[in-house]
């Protein structure tokens, strides 16, 4: 009788700490997973990321001379994880298909990545080509668009391996040109 007690108390403290797992692992999920809709006036975009992006300016020169390119950056996970969206103006007219071809392949180039997938797509109206590149140990999703004489980046970066969190989806899925 004494086994069957101490087997009956067991399994009650074993389905407590079950629970209470399980539990803690809710709440981290819907603590992660926290997303708020950005939209950005001047950029004319808007996307859904899990905090306030960091925003940076550089001056770049490119093969349509030189501009500005706006980053908006969220990075989790002591920075194994990437969220960022960019953009810049032109001053001329950009050929959409070398545009997309040149950004895709200055990302591969400076990443030291492949490509691992690759298709034309089309968002808003707007021409693009959304790649998916592996380097050591990480991969990007990336898509790139022409809308007029601007040029919009969208890039999901991780460690190679692990599933796609359900924010990065959410995030490559939500951004929409506002032009």
């Amino acid at each position: 009788m004494l086994n069957v007690d101490y087997a009956v108390k067991r399994l009650f403290v074993l389905r407590m700490v079950i629970s209470s797992l399980l539990l803690s692992g809710a709440v981290y999920a819907a603590q992660t997973h926290s997303t708020s809709k950005f939209t950005s006036k001047e950029g004319a975009f808007s996307v859904t990321l899990p905090a306030e992006p960091k925003e940076k300016s550089q001056d770049i020169s490119s093969k349509n001379g030189p501009t500005v390119l706006h980053t908006f950056q969220v990075e989790q996970n002591e920075g194994s994880i990437l969220y960022l969206v960019g953009y810049s103006d032109y001053q001329t007219s950009l050929d959409t298909a070398n545009s997309l071809v040149g950004v895709i392949n200055n990302q591969v180039e400076s990443m030291k990545g492949k490509i691992t997938s690759d298709k034309m797509i089309t968002l808003d109206g707007h021409s693009g080509r959304s790649v998916t590149i592996e380097a050591e140990g990480v991969i990007f999703y990336s898509s790139v668009y022409v809308a007029g004489n601007r040029l919009y980046q969208v890039m999901f970066g991780m460690p190679k391996g692990e599933t796609m969190p359900a924010g990065g989806k959410e995030f490559l899925d939500s951004f929409r040109i506002l032009i």
